[in-house]
């Protein structure tokens, strides 16, 4: 049976995704995690036994502070692909975002390959996700779609303008405000791509949603991805725009944030996952590193880069001398040339 023109876009998201990480065609865009460096604490005076690497957010306590993050789900493919991401989920012990699932509340075909999350991980932590645009009605629907436990409202003006068949109108505050009042579970505000401003996050705090997901450039990037789906001539470009995961981290500083952070966005290591937390995220995610790991190397491979990280994060916590999420904030860092000056001049414009 042929499926949808948007089943069918999934799909392309999908290939298009993983090619830019298997061809390790990312684009740079500002400052990325190797702009930060460790001091060394010599005297850590603990052991890698002492390391409580649990974090407390969304109502919810995780044993491991990242999870893995919305990818795909629409069509047959993509729905064999969160299935073998929930099996990962549930033998590594980590909550899993799917993608996006406005397709699934227009076609009854898709619904399938979104549910198949929660049979393959009954008892796990999973992340419904819907566009900042959608009623209220709608999000119920997700979340009752795979018994999700939060959402994740995903914003994404720099994808929409780019496809050419995207929305070219972006009224969200006072539905993300009505969403947030009437959830029955936990919303994360969550970008895709093109990270947050102080802005952003002044605005977020007004809403006062259960987390915000900076969605930070310099992992996969939907304005690169929307471009070649529409294999016309580079008449509207934006594939440099936005702030990377780190700027965003430190934009939400600038402005004094009240809201839990998650980060996400080009993260690739338990190093990664580190520095987020170290500048205010309460938790990770990764989404085309593992995704592109699922793809190349298979369901195995995917389960032993994910334990390859939990077994590498108490130790690198005991390396800076941190016990938990919290004392790594305080750890001591240095910050390039061109994250500094970022600093400085998003201070002066706050200021």
């Amino acid at each position: 049976m042929s499926e949808s023109k948007q089943a069918h876009r999934k799909d392309e998201h999908l290939s298009l995704g993983v090619n830019v990480w298997r061809q390790n065609q990312r684009l740079q865009v500002g400052a990325d995690f190797s702009d930060i460096r460790w001091l060394p604490n010599t005297f850590p005076e603990m052991s890698v036994a002492d390391v409580n690497l649990s974090t407390t957010i969304l109502n919810h306590h995780f044993d491991w502070p990242f999870y893995i993050e919305a990818m795909t789900g629409g069509s047959h493919l993509t729905g064999r692909i969160n299935g073998q991401l929930a099996q990962v989920a549930k033998k590594t012990n980590l909550a899993m975002a799917v993608g996006s699932q406005s397709i699934a509340l227009k076609e009854s075909d898709a619904v399938a390959s979104f549910k198949i999350a929660r049979q393959n991980n009954p008892e796990g932590f999973l992340i419904a996700n819907l566009g900042a645009d959608h009623p209220i009605d709608n999000v119920r629907n997700a979340i009752d779609m795979i018994d999700a436990n939060a959402i994740e409202m995903h914003v994404n003006v720099g994808q929409e303008l780019v496809m050419a068949e995207g929305d070219r109108e972006f009224y969200w505050l006072e539905n993300l405000a009505t969403i947030i009042a009437k959830s029955p579970v936990p919303v994360i505000i969550k970008e895709v791509g093109f990270g947050m401003s102080d802005q952003a996050f002044d605005i977020i705090n007004q809403l006062g949603p259960a987390a915000v997901n900076v969605g930070g450039a310099n992992g996969t990037n939907f304005a690169v991805i929307e471009r070649r789906r529409n294999r016309q001539p580079d008449t509207f470009n934006i594939d440099q725009f936005g702030l990377s995961t780190v700027e965003s981290l430190l934009s939400a500083q600038l402005v004094d944030n009240q809201v839990p952070l998650v980060a996400t966005g080009g993260i690739q290591s338990a190093n990664d996952i580190v520095t987020s937390l170290m500048l205010g995220a309460s938790l990770t995610s990764s989404a085309g590193f593992m995704l592109a790991t699922l793809m190349d190397r298979g369901e195995t491979a995917l389960i032993q880069q994910i334990e390859d990280w939990q077994r590498a994060l108490p130790r690198l916590f005991t390396l800076l001398g941190a016990q938990n999420v919290a004392s790594l904030q305080t750890a001591q860092r240095l910050y390039s040339p061109t994250l500094q000056n970022f600093i400085n001049q998003r201070q002066s414009a706050t200021h």
